[in-house]
């Protein structure tokens, strides 16, 4: 599968939208934001290249390209990180149809647009990263890289990762990180790489096991790493041993606020590798960002209570919490489970609140949520507190913290699940006689 079958996939549901008049690149963030479906730019302004933008900005449209129901989602994700299937290399794939190396690498080929209004320079927000460590092996990711100069960026390494690790001990032995940048790839392949695995850890086998069969990989021509083989774009790129020292930023975040002025490493471009009618892809911010985060925190969320030996029959990782900070879990609980459930959910570094509930509550439903917290939670019994644990540098609303200090930060967990105590004849609801033997539809003319 590839950003193409994806397309096709959005047209025949009819969710994606064709822009055939030509448009300046700075624009395309704006109309991107106003339209309801994803948006297929054919003629950008100065440039052979077209651009395509929103393609996984609502839940509804990743169910399209993850061929499943947006509620399975995660469930899907989790099953294939615990049934990977290793990525393949083969001799050749269409990300390399052109080569364009040494004078011919030129990032300004590339329509980059300018997502935020007080961004720090145009972005690839699409960059799906594949790099090697001598000792952990291959890593992949997906991060940002700022426009530096034509054979140069600034990458986004904000927070704890891997590839962070990775950089971290390149640059204590003063060599470069050898790196692959894919843009322009199928949400499946996205979601895979987005997941928290351990260290050592193959991401690109989740996409193997999401399709059941390997995700297809060429060596880069210039540097010691793979990439996808249909990506439509490849970079391959050293992140340079010179320390956290290009200033990066500002960039709207997946927050939906916008981040700060940061010191970054600086990435060089030894290559520009692309199909012959390539197509550049760009992660509109910040729903993007977060759509592609939901199932992945939703299937580390199931693994989790899998784990606490916890049968979950739902989790909803919410859109209104970034795809990160907010967690709902429905149970089959039994004695004592549903503080057991927050302990564990609050464990994973990104989650900020948790809610368990039984699972008779719809955790897709808000108003049904806040029912049950209301009729099944007293505050001084049902509410958690963790303070000083890991948090995500990126909530604004946490106290500074020095780099290379990483910030800590409370966590709240709601047990709203029925008391142990309770008197089951006081959980009894509505119901109205004869519901299933007549009809309203029978009744109307």
């Amino acid at each position: 599968m590839d950003l193409r079958a994806f397309l096709t996939d959005l047209e025949k549901a009819g969710e994606l939208i064709r822009i055939r008049r030509p448009v300046d690149p700075r624009h395309i963030s704006a109309l991107t934001a106003q339209s309801k479906k994803g948006v297929y730019f054919e003629k950008i302004r100065g440039y052979d290249m077209p651009v395509v933008a929103g393609l996984v900005g609502t839940m509804d449209r990743l169910a399209v390209g993850m061929h499943a129901p947006k509620g399975a989602i995660g469930r899907r994700v989790s099953e294939a990180v615990q049934k990977p299937i290793p990525p393949e290399v083969v001799k050749e794939g269409p990300c390399q149809d052109v080569v364009l190396t040494g004078t011919e690498v030129d990032l300004t080929r590339l329509p980059l647009p300018l997502q935020g209004e007080i961004d720090g320079g145009p972005y690839i927000s699409a960059g799906m990263t594949i790099a090697k460590d001598p000792e952990y092996g291959r890593n992949a990711g997906f991060y940002r890289f700022m426009y530096n100069d034509p054979t140069h960026l600034g990458i986004g390494l904000t927070g704890p990762s891997d590839l962070r690790l990775f950089y971290q001990r390149a640059l204590s032995a003063k060599r470069p990180v050898p790196m692959a940048v894919a843009i322009g790839t199928h949400p499946s392949d996205m979601v895979a790489v987005t997941y928290k695995a351990p260290v050592g850890y193959d991401e690109l086998a989740i996409a193997g096991g999401l399709w059941g069969e390997p995700l297809e990989l060429v060596r880069c021509k210039t540097i010691d790493a793979e990439a996808p083989a249909n990506a439509e774009i490849v970079l391959e790129c050293e992140i340079l041993p010179t320390g956290f020292t290009v200033d990066e930023g500002r960039f709207g975040e997946f927050t939906r606020f916008v981040g700060e002025l940061v010191q970054m490493p600086l990435v060089e471009v030894k290559a520009i590798t692309h199909r012959r009618d390539a197509i550049f892809q760009v992660i509109h911010m910040p729903w993007e960002n977060i759509v592609l985060d939901v199932p992945v925190y939703e299937a580390i969320a199931w693994n989790i209570l899998t784990t606490a030996g916890i049968e979950a029959t739902a989790i909803n990782v919410t859109t209104g919490g970034c795809g990160q900070f907010h967690v709902v879990a429905a149970i089959k609980k039994r004695g004592g489970e549903g503080k057991n459930a927050v302990l564990a959910l609050l464990s994973a570094a990104s989650f900020k609140y948790a809610v368990v509930v039984d699972e008779d509550i719809d955790i897709f439903d808000p108003d049904q949520v806040e029912w049950a917290i209301f009729s099944r939670v007293q505050a001084d019994r049902d509410v958690i507190i963790v303070p000083g644990a890991r948090a995500k540098p990126l909530d604004p609303s946490l106290p500074p913290a020095k780099p290379p200090a990483l910030p800590l930060g409370a966590k709240l967990g709601i047990d709203a699940t029925i008391p142990e105590y309770a008197y089951k004849e006081r959980y009894t609801t509505i119901t109205y006689p004869f519901i299933n033997d007549v009809k309203l539809e029978d009744y109307l003319d």
